[in-house]
């Protein structure tokens, strides 16, 4: 009965899987592999159960596989194709459940429970658990967790007790049934828990990133999230310590604020040895920098100034929001190289760059004239020193009927949307042509030469525009800003892991190795890997089962220690033992712990001997100890 429900459960955690990678005919042969394992298990001889060795060979030719395949393999949407590595994890292990399904050994004789089935359950609740729901979810969908995690709990549950206490269990089976019915409501009560939960936490995933849609809100409960996106290399000069994703314009009634489509320049492409380089701009470079994204989208940050992109096979245009984009091939890493300088001269900028929202009136007027200088630059420092002397924040409240105003006039705290909102207008209102930036701070060193970017770095700031046609980057963000992010930078050990990991990465790219030869490397490698686990799994298929029934019997041995008392003497044999048992024994105790001794001698070293009847004397004399 516990094979039965072991089966149902690795064939439901299998398929939960399986569904999410939208693979159902995976799924559907999931379930036959699992019921096909109890017929394997019939046999007389089964076959080697895996073992910690052939484990690790199967999941690391499993990450291997999936690396260079499965994203070509699976629909176009699933997350086995942003995940392959791990999604090829899962799969080996899958493979290893219904290896381990069928071939477990039987559990010791007088002991409770079964080891392999307790790791097969384990195994399904942690699937069970990890892996996402595929989305839509539908009524096969919703009932395969549940029935996992059901059959996961209740196999090692049947595994330890009597088959007479099984029509109680099954008195159990309408509220496992009515467990699917209750998700909503374990939902319900999960958001505000967890939500509380976060809000505790000294390092949260958050909810600051950057995005496209730039929308003023008049409230704000922010959590910045601290997920790398972005690694920097300085190879030359010293860039600016902004990146940029879009240039903005026009702020409308809304408080949203949108591209005119022209923010940016006209792309020239030259193709060089390694792509095509795009033109941004003209003048001489004075700095370089190589960008690697961890994003999981195709868009592209430069820094202000940048005059050219180099790309290795892909294009690069504006989107509608006015953010750089590239068509990065399939499993591509995303990188790019730029290189750049000051500020060169433009014409002069349109209108658009000196509209003012509808709701400015004139009390906002009077407030922005107050910060007029002689000319733009003093302008723009006189409103910068008036925005940079208030505070930052990312949990305030505005008046909703009139937010800005409130923020503007009353000195409110925001954050650094607001914060560069407000200078825009209020250059705007004084005769200063000025537009919104959004992208990335970047502020996080992991060495001299390489930084780190993450999303709580997403940020704002203004551009404005001098006489001679120069943009310059004003940042009115309050010097705060810096300690309210501190908390949400990672720890010391985190901060390490990532050295690390961009370190490997720029060894491996020392290499200059080209697609091809990761690709012949990668399959190498698996090619040794199968090698050596036909190898040891031949080796093993020698030597396991005598090495099995000796780890059975000392495993045996030691628990008649430990259930008679007795002292451990690696020197005495079964026989010593027998000759020196306690006389304070009661005759029915003596006479089951000599069935025993005798059973061991007989069987411990026969070329067949096994340890059912042995492990019967066990139990026997376990009862009789109770009795005594």
């Amino acid at each position: 009965m516990a094979d039965v429900v072991l089966s149902v459960a690795v064939a439901a955690a299998g398929a939960h899987v399986l569904c999410s990678m939208q693979l159902p005919t995976a799924a559907v042969a999931m379930g036959v592999l699992s019921a096909l394992a109890l017929l394997v298990r019939l046999q007389p001889r089964l076959p080697l159960a895996p073992t910690p060795g052939l484990a690790f060979i199967v999941f690391v030719s499993g990450g291997l596989l999936g690396y260079l395949g499965l994203a070509d393999l699976v629909p176009a949407g699933s997350w086995a194709g942003d995940f392959a590595v791990f999604a090829g994890l899962c799969l080996a292990g899958l493979v290893l459940m219904l290896w381990l399904l069928a071939t477990r050994p039987p559990p010791l004789a007088g002991s409770a429970g079964d080891n392999g089935g307790d790791i097969l359950a384990a195994s399904t609740l942690a699937l069970v658990l990890l892996i996402p729901r595929n989305v839509p979810a539908d009524g096969l969908t919703l009932t395969l967790p549940w029935l996992g995690a059901g059959a996961g709990f209740l196999a090692p549950a049947l595994s330890r007790l009597d088959v007479r206490v099984l029509p109680r269990i099954l008195i159990l089976l309408p509220a496992l049934m009515l467990l699917p019915l209750a998700e909503p409501a374990l939902q319900a009560a999960q958001r505000p828990l967890i939500g509380a939960l976060i809000s505790a936490m000294p390092n949260p995933r958050g909810e600051t990133a950057f995005s496209p849609l730039a929308q003023l809100r008049p409230d704000g409960f922010l959590r910045p999230a601290r997920r790398p996106v972005m690694r920097l290399v300085v190879t030359g000069g010293t860039p600016p310590q902004y990146l940029v994703g879009n240039r903005l314009l026009t702020l409308g009634a809304g408080l949203e604020w949108k591209t005119d489509g022209a923010s940016g320049p006209e792309l020239l492409s030259v193709a060089t040895e390694s792509g095509r380089r795009y033109r941004l701009g003209t003048g001489p470079n004075t700095w370089s920098l190589a960008v690697h994204s961890l994003r999981r989208d195709d868009l592209v940050f430069v820094p202000p100034g940048t005059r050219q992109v180099d790309m290795v096979d892909s294009s690069l245009a504006y989107d509608r929001a006015g953010v750089l984009r590239a068509q990065f091939a399939d499993r591509a890493a995303r990188r790019w190289q730029l290189a750049g300088g000051s500020s060169a001269s433009e014409s002069r900028a349109g209108a658009a760059a000196l509209a003012l929202p509808a709701f400015w009136d004139a009390e906002l007027q009077a407030a922005a004239g107050k910060l007029a200088g002689a000319d733009a630059a003093q302008t723009a420092a006189r409103v910068a020193g008036e925005l940079r002397g208030r505070q930052y924040s990312l949990r305030f409240a505005l008046n909703r009927d009139a937010p800005f105003k409130d923020f503007f006039l009353k000195r409110k705290p925001a954050h650094c949307f607001w914060y560069a909102t407000a200078s825009v207008l209020a250059l705007r209102a004084n005769g200063v042509p000025s537009r919104l930036v959004t992208g990335y701070l970047v502020t996080e060193p992991l060495s001299e030469n390489l930084w780190l970017v993450r999303e709580r770095d997403a940020h704002a700031w203004s551009e404005w525009q001098d006489e001679a046609g120069r943009w310059h980057t004003l940042d009115a963000t309050p010097p705060d800003y810096d300690l309210v992010l501190a908390d949400f930078g990672g720890g010391e050990l985190e901060r390490a892991w990532q050295r690390l990991l961009a370190n490997l990465d720029l060894w491996w790219r020392a290499i200059q190795l080209t697609d091809g030869q990761v690709q012949g490397v990668l399959l190498a490698g698996l090619a040794v890997l199968t090698g050596l686990f036909v190898r040891e799994y031949r080796r093993l298929r020698r030597t396991g089962p005598r090495a099995l029934r000796g780890r059975e019997w000392a495993r045996l041995w030691r628990q008649f220690l430990r259930a008679s008392g007795l002292p451990e003497r690696p020197q005495w044999t079964a026989g010593d033992y027998l000759e020196h048992l306690p006389t304070s024994w009661s005759p029915t105790r003596h006479a089951a712990a000599r069935h025993f001794l005798e059973m061991y001698s007989a069987g411990r070293f026969a070329p067949d001997g096994t340890v059912a009847g042995a492990g019967a004397a066990l139990k026997q004399f376990r009862r009789r100890r109770l009795s005594a």
